[in-house]
């Protein structure tokens, strides 16, 4: 019978066995992270302004002024959670050479879920002092007609990303919408964008 004066044992790591788990566990976890933050990126949301109109208020020099928020989210694999969306309207004054900023509000209670590939709406209201039109010249028989500044609207909202079960950590969303006109008619029907 043949023996073996060989000392071979199994189940011993050496260092470079330790070395090599090492380095795999390593590379797996920046897999999950890497497939991870892919997977719970934010998505784009596209806001844009509609239906705006104006309401007068008896025995008052103040208008309401109503518009519609528009959310779009164009993802097909991450839903929107909305844990707050404000809206500011920036008036625009040629007489004192700065903007004012009325507050309005938003009525939608939050937290709010949109699913995927999506939109929702979020009516908003302000009032708006009469004060703040202005004069302009022509009009009839020379007379002065007044009419509104330019107003734009900013969006601000906190928002967090669902895929599945998992969410993102929160993101904070501004964006500023191009002059809206609550005063005209047509306007009524019109999309305003926003940008970042």
């Amino acid at each position: 019978m043949a023996t073996s004066t060989g000392k071979f044992t199994y189940g011993v790591w050496g260092p470079k066995h330790y070395i090599l788990a090492a380095i795999a566990v390593t590379l797996a976890l920046s897999a999950v992270a890497v497939v991870t933050s892919v997977i719970l990126s934010p998505a784009r949301i596209v806001f844009s302004v509609t239906a705006t109109s104006t309401n007068q208020l008896q025995g008052a020099p103040v208008l309401i002024l109503n518009f519609t928020v528009d959310a779009a989210n164009p993802s097909r694999r991450a839903g929107v959670e909305y844990s707050s969306l404000t809206a500011r309207l920036r008036v625009y004054s040629a007489s004192h050479g700065a903007a004012a900023s009325v507050q309005t509000v938003v009525h939608q209670a939050m937290p709010l879920f949109q699913p995927p590939a999506s939109s929702s709406s979020f009516r908003a209201s302000a009032f708006f002092d009469l004060r703040f039109l202005v004069s302009n010249s022509g009009g009839n028989k020379g007379g002065r007609a007044r009419r509104a500044p330019p107003m734009s609207v900013l969006v601000r909202a906190q928002v967090r990303f669902r895929v599945g079960l998992a969410y993102s950590r929160p993101y904070d969303v501004e964006v500023s919408c191009q002059p809206v006109d609550f005063f005209t008619a047509a306007a009524a029907g019109t999309r305003i964008g926003c940008v970042a």
